[in-house]
């Protein structure tokens, strides 16, 4: 029994050292390149593949579970824009812009900019005041006709996707609901309001953290300096609870307080 075991011990030993040499022999094949290539494969830990793997999920949408944020973000474009659009290029995702139009013509190249990035501009009224907008049935139409002519005019595209200041409920007139629909503009609200615009950054954060659930969200923010601050810990916060970030698409099927679709992906 003993020799039998020495015999299937030097065995094996023998097949070991066949295929090293072997493999010795074919590496003599390799190219420099390969060789290159299998020295840093030899030097790379699985510490270094997690870690270079983490980085790639962290520049993009991670996994998710079918569910969606949209980031929303209103009254400019402005001297924050540019930041923002930045902010949202380096995390790989994109937002919806609701613009005022005389913000637009103060800063057309950021109305480009934002475009440009892969953003969806929507409009956000002339007057961004209830009691002009809704001054005759087809007050509100009016200004968004207006907002759409300059869009295009800086930009060459359009747009139909519109808010109206301080959301469409219980500010707007049946009739001026009606009128913006029949002219194919479409109307979106929001689930969540981090109330940005009287809040501290912290404040923001605290209030994301809240209010972020559903499996379909609309966060509505501001062109603020404290927003721009958490922009960035908005977007990560957002994929950590597996939210895809997306933009609104222009032919998507809007959501707002009147058609109660919110929270929808129907």
């Amino acid at each position: 029994m003993k020799t039998k075991k020495k015999l299937v011990i030097i065995t094996l030993i023998i097949a070991a050292l066949v295929a090293l040499v072997g493999c010795s022999n074919s590496n003599k094949k390799l190219s420099e390149n390969e060789y290159k290539r299998n020295a840093t494969l030899a030097s790379t830990t699985v510490s270094d593949i997690i870690y270079d793997s983490s980085k790639e999920i962290n520049k993009g949408p991670t996994k998710t579970y079918g569910k969606v944020a949209h980031i929303t973000i209103d009254d400019g474009p402005s001297e924050y824009t540019d930041k923002m659009v930045e902010i949202l290029k380096n995390n790989n995702v994109n937002a919806t812009f609701f613009m005022v139009n005389g913000n637009m013509e103060a800063f057309p190249e950021q109305v480009k900019n934002a475009v440009k990035a892969g953003n969806t501009v929507g409009f956000h009224s002339v007057s961004h005041d209830i009691h002009k907008l809704y001054k005759t049935s087809t007050s509100a139409k009016e200004e968004f006709d207006v907002c759409a002519k300059t869009f295009t005019k800086i930009t060459g595209e359009t747009s139909k996707v519109i808010r109206l200041p301080f959301g469409s409920k219980p500010f707007t007139p049946q009739s001026s609901y009606d009128n913006l629909v029949a002219s194919g503009y479409k109307l979106w609200d929001w689930t969540l309001d981090t109330e940005d615009w009287k809040s501290t950054s912290p404040q923001i954060m605290a209030n994301l953290k809240k209010y972020a659930v559903g499996d379909d969200i609309t966060v509505l923010i501001h062109e603020r300096k404290q927003t721009v601050a958490v922009l960035d810990d908005i977007i990560k916060y957002l994929k950590s609870q597996g939210y895809e970030i997306l933009p609104i698409a222009q032919n998507q099927q809007e959501q707002n307080y009147w058609n109660g679709k919110l929270g929808s992906q129907n």
